[in-house]
């Protein structure tokens, strides 16, 4: 439908246009053919007036027209779907936040603190370096900076290649209002055991602070993080598990 309309348009367009900008010159051009003689029987000045606004009542149709073909376009063509970031695609949304921290992982968990799920991991060094897109990633922080008392580690220096040495990646959702303070590590040859630890920030309070009721797992108030971590060894084909010996889930990056 919308080419019908452009083909009434167009021409009826340019008709009024003429009509409106030179109405003797089309007179003489279309119809001055028709009568026996073309300057006696020219008409006067108000029929070429009546004949302009008559044009001009044709041009608001032609334009009319131009809207109804546009919209009849726009209708049919179809609607391209929001593009989703790769790194949503992959990980899921909203975009995780990066803990960009230098650290060696613990041994052994810490009572005080609270575990979180490992939703899945990456292995990241077994063929090549960590993927660069982190370094796009939003920095983890806490009400605006990463200078939190008890964060896991150390801000590496600017010449540290801390993405570049990790071995593989750990996606969490941990509670806000907490922060990652351990990452613990069990290597041997056939497993690689790992656990993600929050807790509230350290406090100058000398009593310790419950970390279990403020840090409640499963709660909708969580934060999306990625914790590049560095192993003794590339995974291989070695299994990756929680430390009660869980299989961790590996992230599906066929998707």
């Amino acid at each position: 439908m919308g080419s019908v309309w452009w083909f009434l348009a167009i021409p009826l367009g340019v008709a009024a246009v003429w009509a409106i900008l030179a109405p003797r010159n089309q007179w003489r051009s279309l119809f001055s053919w028709s009568v026996a003689n073309a300057h006696s029987s020219e008409p006067g000045g108000a029929a070429y007036a009546y004949r302009q606004i008559i044009a001009g009542i044709a041009l608001g149709l032609s334009l009319l027209m131009v809207v109804l073909a546009m919209a009849a376009t726009a209708s049919r063509a179809p609607q391209e779907a929001s593009r989703i970031p790769d790194i949503e695609l992959m990980w899921g949304s909203p975009a995780p936040l990066l803990a960009y921290r230098a650290f060696k992982p613990a041994a052994a968990p810490d009572s005080d603190l609270v575990d979180v799920p490992i939703e899945s991991y990456l292995p990241v060094n077994d063929n090549a370096a960590a993927p660069l897109y982190l370094l796009d990633l939003e920095r983890f922080s806490r009400l605006g900076t990463t200078n939190i008392p008890g964060y896991i580690g150390s801000e590496p220096d600017d010449t540290d290649s801390t993405i570049g040495r990790a071995d593989v990646l750990l996606h969490v959702r941990g509670p806000l209002l907490c922060i990652p303070r351990r990452v613990v590590v069990v290597e041997d040859a056939q497993s690689v055991q790992i656990a993600v630890q929050y807790g509230l920030p350290t406090s100058s309070d000398p009593s310790k602070s419950d970390n279990e009721e403020a840090c409640l797992i499963g709660e909708d108030l969580t934060a999306s993080v990625l914790i590049p971590v560095t192993l003794n060894d590339v995974i291989g084909e070695r299994s990756v598990e929680g430390l009660d010996g869980t299989p961790l889930t590996l992230l599906d990056t066929t998707s």
